[in-house]
């Protein structure tokens, strides 16, 4: 069969569905879950966002009144925090971040099957071990919510079930403004050659609806106004946001792993170039959507997680392009890996994340994971 559209990916469910008898998928699975688990009792993150998250819930829950965490609104994922808060504690929240994560990498899985993507498992392995990806599976905050529910309405599409693919999207929406720019080009590049489909446009509707419903609380709260359309504006100069811009690129994939990719570029770009055609709307797909994603990330380079929805995407262009040579994919595995517990550092800030200025030389640091669970216990030690 010849794929010449992201529609056309559809075509793939009638060949048989894997998940149920690859053993490997749940060895992946349950061996993540196990790496994951023991963070679940260290305080809902390193993010303050995630306490303004359990906040937010806890008014909307006890006082029936919605504040937002920060603009501009979070609301469904606000509210099913104070839910979870009220019945277990943060750690309630953290599990369902774990079990979210993995319905992540489940789905990551079987499109990535269906899509024919070389070295899936090894794809999976790599975004589970991510630092950034591994703390916000294991805390309190929005970023693994919002990107599971794309990935489970993609998958939902590829099943031709619109419905709840439109609902699901609509979901991510609301759970953060930004999955907007996962979810209109997964929509047009699906409906473009199919313009009379009425179920894709079914998708599409409820996609946008549901979406928009979700920030009515959050339009409510501003008075009645747009105001709650508002995001972090730095103080930066060009020279200084081109740097942050640059250095959190870098330090979202840590510097070793940063530099295997940039010395395979040319490679990588040369390979997806000639590659077989069926994997061109998945090619347009994930440059769009990183590039949009980048886009949003030039003007408010604060947080690496903002770059995760570029990870499963760069990842599935990898394994496209290094479908014969496994050994450069596990090279980067473990370069990413090792970013969790040593980090070599070429610039230290003042301020983490607010930096006025930095420090340049070689600084050899705890990797991020470490760091990470070393602020979230304090933070809990601070307010809990």
């Amino acid at each position: 069969m010849n794929l010449t559209t992201v529609a056309d990916f559809g075509a793939l469910s009638c060949s048989p569905d894997v998940a149920e008898t690859d053993r490997l998928r749940w060895l992946l699975l349950c061996t993540v879950a196990c790496l994951y688990l023991p963070f679940v009792g260290s305080g809902p993150g390193s993010n303050p966002d995630s306490i303004r998250e359990l906040s937010a819930g806890a008014q909307l829950l006890w006082q029936h009144r919605y504040v937002m965490s920060r603009p501009p609104g979070y609301f469904p994922y606000e509210m099913l925090c104070g839910v979870l808060y009220f019945f277990g504690g943060s750690i309630a929240n953290n599990c369902a971040s774990v079990l979210v994560s993995l319905m992540l990498l489940d789905s990551f899985l079987t499109i990535c099957g269906r899509l024919q993507v070389p070295h899936r498992h090894l794809l999976a392995a790599m975004m589970a071990i991510h630092p950034i990806y591994w703390t916000a599976s294991t805390s309190t905050i929005d970023y693994i919510w919002a990107l599971a529910c794309c990935f489970l309405g993609w998958r939902l599409m590829l099943n031709r079930r619109n419905i709840s693919a439109g609902a699901m999207l609509g979901l991510a929406i609301g759970i953060r403004l930004a999955s907007v720019l996962l979810v209109a080009p997964l929509l047009v590049s699906s409906l473009a050659p199919r313009l009379r489909d009425r179920n894709l446009w079914l998708t599409v509707a409820l996609a946008g609806g549901l979406g928009a419903v979700w920030y009515l609380p959050a339009y409510m709260a501003s008075g009645n106004s747009l105001a709650f359309l508002t995001y972090y504006i730095g103080s930066w100069s060009w020279s200084g946001q081109l740097a942050r811009f640059i250095y959190k690129n870098v330090y979202f994939w840590g510097l070793p792993a940063a530099l295997f990719i940039l010395a395979m570029t040319p490679m990588i770009i040369g390979r997806l170039r000639r590659c077989d055609r069926k994997f061109r709307p998945l090619l347009a797909l994930s440059l769009s959507i990183s590039i949009l994603i980048e886009g949003l990330f030039f003007n408010i380079p604060v947080q690496r997680a903002y770059l995760l929805p570029v990870l499963p995407f760069t990842l599935m262009l990898c394994g496209i392009a290094m479908r014969d040579r496994g050994h450069l994919l596990a090279t980067m595995t473990l370069l990413l890996l090792s970013y969790n517990f040593v980090n070599v550092n070429f610039a230290r800030a003042d301020v983490p994340n607010h930096a006025t200025f930095a420090r340049l030389g070689v600084f050899i640091e705890p990797g991020y994971l470490l760091s990470d669970a070393t602020r979230r216990l304090e933070l809990r030690e601070t307010h809990f």
